[in-house]
């Protein structure tokens, strides 16, 4: 019966298509930095959670700009939540410290761990919400992930590069924020990655943070147009101020060409085809 009740209502949003949610107006923050959790909260009400399970990459002491607190504390979801700095990670242990439901673990994300990470730390193969915010191989992660399918995915993009330029930053397992410009994907990149992942994007918050729903999900929210011109934003002011138009082309160097992480320097390029 429950497989016949889905397939009725995926049929209904087919031939009787909703009209256009205004995610919009949802932005609220309880912990969340930029209006997330409201918007959270408005997805799940569209698409029925099924383990109540997230994970969180970059997911600092839990607490601060967190876009999963609001769901551990005041839905009762259970999740995964991983921060690479020692110090915010050992803040983040303690303040989930009393919480079974949720598991917290130092760890540098990359993608030849990522399902690994997964797998050891028993996060279920249809788990609701990723949240993919680690400043640096954003989109080479989420790239990997096959044998987990997330219904909801959020990302951190670089909206410095709007549509449709293309722009991933060249792969390195070690890169990291330097607090430049160098940072993750362009909108467009991100789009269609996840286009060839099966996702649809849905919104963009802040002008940094891309919605993804299971494209199975996306006729429920009514949307018309979710092109990348369409959802990108000019970038807030703090993070123009990074910009060194026109980013990497041309006559316009590095100020730091290498990121220098100890005995390794690795140097910085922009990935324009991808």
């Amino acid at each position: 019966m429950a497989l016949v009740a889905f397939l009725y209502t995926d049929a209904r949003f087919i031939l009787f298509p909703p009209a256009e949610v205004p995610l919009q107006d949802y932005e609220r923050s309880v912990f969340s930095q930029f209006g997330e959790d409201g918007l959270i909260e408005k997805i799940f009400e569209i698409i029925e959670p099924g383990p109540r399970f997230a994970v969180e990459f970059g997911a600092a002491d839990g607490i601060s700009s967190s876009n999963t607190r609001n769901l551990i504390l005041n839905h009762g979801w259970g999740a995964l939540l991983i921060e690479g700095d020692e110090a915010r990670a050992q803040q983040l242990t303690e303040n989930y410290r009393d919480i079974p439901r949720v598991t917290s673990l130092q760890a540098w994300i990359f993608p030849g761990n990522v399902e690994i990470l997964f797998e050891e730390n028993g996060v279920p193969g249809d788990l609701d919400l990723l949240v993919i915010d680690i400043d640096s191989n954003d989109y080479y992660v989420w790239k990997v992930i096959h044998e987990f399918k997330p219904k909801v995915v959020m990302i951190e993009l670089n909206p410095l590069f709007p549509p449709p330029q293309r722009m991933v930053i060249d792969f390195h397992p070690l890169n990291f924020w330097d607090h430049t410009d160098y940072f993750g994907a362009s909108i467009q990149s991100m789009y269609e990655l996840g286009k060839r992942k099966g996702y649809e994007a849905i919104y963009c918050s802040y002008g940094i943070n891309l919605f993804f729903v299971d494209k199975k999900y996306f006729r429920r929210f009514g949307i018309r147009d979710n092109s990348p011109g369409a959802l990108w934003k000019e970038p807030p002011a703090p993070v123009r101020a990074l910009s060194r138009a026109p980013q990497g082309r041309g006559d316009v160097p590095f100020e730091q060409p290498y990121l220098d992480f100890g005995h390794v320097r690795i140097e910085k390029k922009f990935i324009f085809d991808r």
